[in-house]
């Protein structure tokens, strides 16, 4: 056992974890640089442009004038001199010079200001380093409560219309959504758009909140929830005796894989949510009969059950659900008794806080917003430190 240990400890490379990030800013530096030259180089040719422009209109007057000055000077030279037309000569002359002499180019520029928050090194997560109410929407009755969130925009539903909040928490793009309640969202990162769970159909919806018809469904069930990982999408039946299903993202979402009890739960558990990360799928399980909620912890690639914890009892029935958070930890949403539960890697109580409304659903968004949606409102939270 002591060899062992001591053989675990010799393989773990701290330098290559700490390299690695350093490389990950390293990364980020270039890419501002390659954003600033080709902003530079877009302003430098509408910037020719302009100044070619004017210099064809400088040779255009410097021409007319040097032709009316010709002019002038046969008419000076004549003995019989053409008021009028004289006059006409000179007059364009001065409007020529006064054209030339108004020339000009300006240009505008703000100095660049960056926020330190575009880089957010991930910190141990905490509750206590969360603001208390950072910033909130507000949700009517006919609100979907999912969330799910990429890079760069937290997706969330607000009667009706489909929103993406950005990093600044403000809402740059909205949709009207008309095709029936949604019970799940997630982020494909393979198909590069949204996955929107209804009771049976599910929809592809891009990021500027475009969105194809219902996918062809071979699978005839009332759906749950969802989640995604690179290679598939896992999808849970609304049913006492829930089963997990796994499509593969990458052939039209062929059917691969199937579970049912009570290899997902017993048949009187009901599966509130499902959350895959890191090669592992989490259920949130509810248990009818005995009114007690339990966290599972699955490997997608065999499907044994890494850890199961017991957490809490209640008969009423709200939604139960979790989200992944920093270092392979678990935050469990528990609506029935307004808990937040902040659980280990390897399925250990960490802490817990009582939320001031009945929570349903978090997203943890650019490892620096805690994003919780309740009965009432969508609350975002910042790390403070």
């Amino acid at each position: 056992m002591v060899n062992l240990f001591l053989k675990r400890l010799g393989e773990f490379n701290i330098d290559e974890i700490t390299n690695n990030t350093h490389e990950k800013l390293s990364q980020w530096r270039d890419n501002c640089y390659k954003k600033v030259d080709e902003i530079y180089q877009q302003k430098m040719e509408e910037l020719n442009v302009c100044i070619n422009g004017i210099k064809s209109k400088y040779e255009e007057k410097k021409t007319n004038i040097q032709t009316n000055i010709h002019q002038l000077n046969d008419q000076n030279k004549t003995n019989k001199e053409n008021t009028d037309l004289i006059q006409t000569i000179i007059q364009s002359i001065e409007q020529d010079l006064n054209d030339i002499e108004q020339m000009s180019i300006k240009i505008n520029v703000r100095s660049l200001t960056i926020d330190d928050s575009y880089v957010h090194i991930e910190k141990e997560f905490n509750f206590k380093n969360l603001s208390l109410d950072y910033l909130k929407f507000h949700y009517s009755n006919d609100s979907s409560s999912a969330l799910a969130s990429n890079e760069q925009f937290l997706l969330m539903h607000q009667y009706p219309y489909l929103c993406l909040i950005d990093r600044d928490s403000k809402i740059v793009k909205q949709n009207v959504w008309s095709d029936g309640w949604i019970r799940d969202i997630c982020w494909s990162k393979t198909l590069n758009c949204f996955i929107i769970l209804t009771k049976s159909d599910i929809y592809l919806v891009n990021e500027i909140l475009q969105y194809s018809h219902p996918l062809k469904d071979f699978v005839k069930q009332v759906w749950f929830s969802c989640t995604c990982s690179d290679q598939s999408l896992y999808l849970s039946t609304c049913e006492w005796g829930s089963s997990i299903f796994e499509f593969d993202l990458s052939s039209s979402l062929e059917l691969i894989n199937q579970w049912k009890p009570p290899l997902t739960c017993e048949k009187c558990d009901g599966i509130n949510d499902i959350k895959y990360n890191n090669e592992t799928l989490a259920l949130m399980i509810n248990d009818a009969v005995k009114h007690q909620k339990r966290m599972e912890l699955k490997s997608t690639k065999t499907f044994n059950t890494i850890w199961l914890l017991p957490l809490s009892i209640g008969t009423d029935i709200r939604l139960f659900t979790c989200c992944p958070i920093n270092y392979n930890e678990w935050l469990v949403i528990d609506g029935t008794n307004s808990h937040l539960y902040h659980i280990t890697k390897d399925g250990k109580f960490k802490n817990n806080v009582i939320y001031n409304s009945i929570p349903y659903r978090a997203n943890l968004v650019y490892s620096n917003i805690l994003a919780i949606s309740t009965e009432d409102h969508l609350h975002l939270h910042r790390f403070l430190i």
